[in-house]
């Protein structure tokens, strides 16, 4: 019975991890093609739209450098900063702008103070959708003081600290566009060969459980 339950989990866990291999490999592949198209304007996107990751977008607008949101425990060259997000408002809505990476402070309460460009400015950007829900321990507590220091983007919630409705997604700025600190994200967050060294894994344990059990059914037979 034991081996009944164990192994088809086992199994399931492996070809899972060979599928999440498949979503990020589709996902590099999308990363790749979309960043060779022309970007498009505001006005042009279709928010309801369920593929939108990665869509290149040009925006005109303003920052609102005096209200910042700091996502925490971002890594850099191995050293811990902040990746900036900005709003900026355009004639199509408020953007939630991620500028890129800061390093931190001299201590967790020191935060750096970092400006953005004053003065309407065209931004070229791509379009941040996040892959799968990130599990937190504990629930953001906003203040009334800014910068607010935050450990996942949640738009609902920023949106609402803000006071003013933002577009459905954020967006990563591109390489020359004003306000752009140190880029330090990536397309994918896991290589997709460590999926299938994770899927090995799983086959590996499920070969060896169906060797136990023949082991161990092939002794009760001799006694």
């Amino acid at each position: 019975m034991f081996t009944a339950l164990l192994f088809p989990l086992l199994l399931t866990l492996g070809f899972w991890q060979l599928s999440r291999e498949q979503q990020k490999i589709d996902l590099q592949n999308q990363y790749e093609q979309r960043l060779l198209e022309a970007p498009i304007t505001l006005d042009r996107v279709d928010w309801l739209q369920q593929d939108l990751g990665w869509t290149r977008v040009q925006a005109t607008g303003r920052f609102d450098g005096r209200r910042q949101f700091y996502l925490d425990n971002r890594i850099y060259d191995s050293q811990v900063g902040y990746e900036v997000l900005t709003p900026f408002d355009t004639d199509y809505g408020a953007l939630l702008v991620n500028r890129g990476w800061v390093p931190q402070g001299r201590t967790r309460q020191e935060l750096p103070s970092v400006s953005a460009p004053e003065g309407p400015v065209t931004i070229n950007a791509v379009i941040y959708v996040p892959d799968g829900e990130l599990m937190m321990f504990a629930e953001d507590i906003y203040t009334d003081s800014w910068p607010q220091v935050v450990q996942k983007i949640d738009l609902p919630s920023s949106a609402e600290v803000l006071g003013q409705d933002l577009l459905p997604y954020s967006v990563r700025l591109e390489t020359g566009s004003p306000g752009l600190l140190q880029p330090n994200w990536q397309a994918i967050n896991t290589r997709p060969g460590v999926h299938r060294g994770y899927a090995i894994q799983w086959f590996l344990m499920a070969a060896v459980l169906i060797v136990l059990y023949l082991m161990f059914s092939f002794r009760r037979s001799e006694s």
